[in-house]
């Protein structure tokens, strides 16, 4: 159930929890249990990721209930996005599928708006960056408004290097230069980052782009280290390694087959208290959740 926000004349403690909930296996059952898991937490903003919608939207339908059950107040997602490239007879769209979006949530007592533009907008020639990329429901990004202060919340999911290598790193590009215009903004960043292959005990991300062909391998290793370790630019940093700090990882601190794909970034303005993946949530997901909270 979502929490309704403390007093603003009191620090207020915000939650955020970032969960890739695609599983290909009885997916009817399957929402049913991911709604019953959330249920578990309070949790003030929901980041969902890969959310199929459905024939019909009977899936999306089902989990905007789901949502509405547990106290969600206002909800946002990119399925229109990808119903509308779905249905594209251009090239590439007409391979891709585009099948799920995203699902960003928040509580009863905030207001949630979707950026703008949209895929349906003209897009002029200075904002050409805001969708370099054939997957623009993979980048869904939201104004929260609290009562004390407006947060940029930005959800995303970089698809799989193996079956759309370009496309990953044009998420990934896509994502930093935007960021990289707008310069220092109040602002959360989540999602699946597909990314990195591994981590060393010294803090140093090894990208999957180390073993491709010289020339594609610098700029896929350059988009994921700007993503992953470059972020101090616009005044964001990894909450999870600020606070466990660096060193082995053990399988708690990991989201996929032993692997950190699942990241939550904010700005420095946004103090954490607590970072941690919670694997209770595999039972029903491919990705164990990462959730974080803020002091406000």
């Amino acid at each position: 159930m979502l929490v309704t926000a403390q007093p603003h004349h009191r620090r207020m403690t915000i939650r955020v929890m970032s969960w890739n909930v695609n599983k290909s296996s009885n997916r009817e059952g399957r929402i049913d249990d991911q709604v019953a898991f959330l249920s578990n937490w309070d949790v003030d903003v929901l980041h969902l990721q890969e959310v199929r919608y459905g024939t019909d939207n009977k899936w999306l339908d089902r989990w905007e209930r789901g949502l509405s059950e547990l106290g969600v107040g206002e909800i946002e997602h990119s399925c229109d996005w990808a119903a509308e490239l779905s249905d594209s007879a251009v090239p590439p769209h007409s391979d891709i599928g585009h099948d799920n979006g995203h699902i960003t949530a928040v509580n009863t007592e905030w207001n949630l708006e979707r950026h703008t533009p949209t895929i349906q907008e003209h897009i002029d020639e200075t904002e050409r960056g805001f969708f370099d990329t054939h997957f623009p429901e993979k980048i869904l990004t939201t104004a929260l408004e609290t009562p004390d202060e407006e947060i940029e919340l930005w959800n995303i999911r970089a698809v799989p290097g193996n079956g759309w290598g370009e496309e990953k790193i044009k998420i990934f590009e896509t994502v930093y230069d935007r960021l990289l215009q707008a310069g220092y903004e109040t602002r959360i960043l989540t999602g699946d980052f597909n990314s990195p292959k591994a981590e060393l005990p010294d803090g140093q991300a090894i990208p999957f782009g180390h073993d491709k062909q010289p020339g594609f391998r610098n700029r896929k290793v350059s988009a994921e280290l700007n993503i992953l370790k470059g972020l101090g630019h616009v005044g964001m940093r990894d909450v999870f390694r600020e606070q466990h700090g660096y060193g082995d990882l053990e399988v708690e601190d990991t989201s996929w087959q032993s692997k950190r794909f699942d990241h939550i970034f904010a700005s420095d303005d946004l103090p954490a208290t607590s970072c941690q993946y919670d694997h209770s949530g595999l039972a029903c997901s491919d990705h164990a959740p990462v959730i974080a909270e803020f002091s406000v």
